[in-house]
């Protein structure tokens, strides 16, 4: 779940700085759509910001690379706990960091 929750961040900024939700979720949901998506939020970004919240989305590429589409995983307890802490501060950038990511 921390894939899908990291997931959601990503689309409420890229929602925020489009303005177009529809249009949005085409493109996620669409062929490299997760990586069109990201390049999006970041165009136009600083440097800092591009590489940090470039940085925090690794969260969601591991768990939704690793463990999506209710396949078994062999990420481990600490892996999981990591990934928590990882979530928590993707959140934490997005929302200190909300004016520049949408601008």
């Amino acid at each position: 779940m921390a894939g899908a929750a990291a997931e959601s961040v990503l689309l409420a900024v890229a929602v925020g700085k489009s303005g177009d939700e529809k249009k949005v979720l085409a493109t996620y949901n669409s062929s490299g759509g997760r990586g069109r998506t990201t390049q999006m939020v970041l165009q136009g970004a600083t440097t800092p910001i591009k590489t940090q919240f470039g940085n925090a989305l690794l969260v969601m590429h591991f768990w939704r690379d690793t463990a999506a589409h209710g396949m078994a995983t062999t990420i481990s307890e600490i892996e999981a706990h990591a990934s928590l802490m990882q979530l928590l501060r993707l959140a934490q950038f997005a929302d200190d960091h909300w004016d520049r990511l949408i601008a």
